[in-house]
């Protein structure tokens, strides 16, 4: 029963252990095969992944009952729309500078949910920011050989974009070593002056999840990170928020509340996978010469970005209210 609470308070162990039976499995049986990788990338996008973003308008709702504002569906729905509309015409116009814009919020975003319950300063968000642009450069640059010809295609070939890249990569190790020991500076003068509760579980839990993905391929290590443990925190941080006071003084609720939370992604989840889907028959059936990654990435980026904003709020008042 205590076991069980521990990984219902703390998931991302499960995705720990997943991640360690794939490195052994490589360890013991060689590569991983390639239809093992696709079905670890779905599992961890379509279970955590793509549902962590589909509660937006949950999280926009209490915002506005806890500032005692009416909340509009509709109207957040159409600003939700018009972002994307907004942020896909600047692809089109702009792509570099949109891909450079879509990695810079990724950095912020992904610092936001690993360097946790920090006072609102400007230290502290260059911290966080720093963190998350640390993982963006472990994920590609570990895994290079992998990621040059996905930006290619990305890219459609962009010069700009691939000789910065290229540039990155010859020099992968002193970008390592800087992003690395800027956070280190960072975080000890931000703890300095504001003082953190340091949480050693979840930073040796995130520390493993860093590692293992040194071992994995592309695909199940950005899976392992971005499904097994940015999203499950993400979670975490929306359950509490959307069941402050409930989940304290209801130990029951608290055990189901992961599922209850989950539960509430399903609309909205199910909407994207069957859009998903249904493209990628349409493109097999009639446009198999056509290359759909660079497409489906922009697409993804697009519905990113309303997400990115809705956390960046939420955060803020999680972070407002604890200070």
């Amino acid at each position: 029963m205590v076991a069980l609470k521990k990984i219902i308070d703390s998931p991302t162990w499960i995705s720990i252990f997943i991640g360690t039976v794939l490195v052994l499995w490589q360890q013991i049986s060689g590569p991983l095969p390639h239809i093992v990788q696709i079905i670890f990338f779905i599992f961890f996008i379509f279970t955590t992944g793509i549902p962590h973003g589909a509660i937006d308008h949950l999280v926009e709702k209490k915002s506005a009952q806890r500032q005692s504002e009416k909340f509009n569906f509709k109207i957040f729905l159409l600003k939700y729309l018009l972002m994307m509309l907004f942020y896909g015409l600047a692809w089109y116009f702009l792509p570099s500078i949109s891909l450079l814009f879509f990695l810079i919020i990724s950095a912020e975003h992904f610092g936001e949910t690993d360097i946790e319950k920090t006072a609102i300063t400007n230290l502290w968000n260059a911290t966080r920011f720093f963190f998350g642009c640390f993982v963006l450069i472990w994920l590609l640059l570990t895994h290079a050989q992998e990621t040059t010809p996905i930006l290619a295609r990305i890219s459609q070939n962009n010069s700009n974009v691939m000789s910065v890249w290229l540039a990155s990569v010859a020099l992968k190790k002193l970008f390592l070593i800087l992003s690395l020991l800027v956070f280190f500076g960072l975080f000890y003068l931000s703890n300095k002056r504001q003082p953190i509760l340091f949480d050693g579980k979840h930073y040796l839990r995130l520390l493993i999840i860093l590692l293992l993905t040194y071992f994995l391929p592309l695909l199940p290590a950005f899976a392992l990170y971005f499904g097994g443990w940015h999203a499950l925190n993400s979670f975490k941080t929306i359950r509490d928020y959307l069941y402050a006071g409930i989940i304290v003084n209801d130990s029951n609720f608290r055990q189901n509340s992961w599922w209850q939370v989950w539960k509430e992604t399903l609309p909205f989840t199910v909407l994207a996978t069957v859009f998903l889907t249904l493209s990628g028959m349409y493109w097999y059936l009639c446009f198999q010469n056509f290359d759909p990654l660079p497409l489906l990435f922009i697409f993804l980026s697009i519905i990113t970005l309303p997400h990115l904003n809705v956390m960046y709020k939420m955060n803020t008042s999680v972070l407002e209210n604890a200070t």
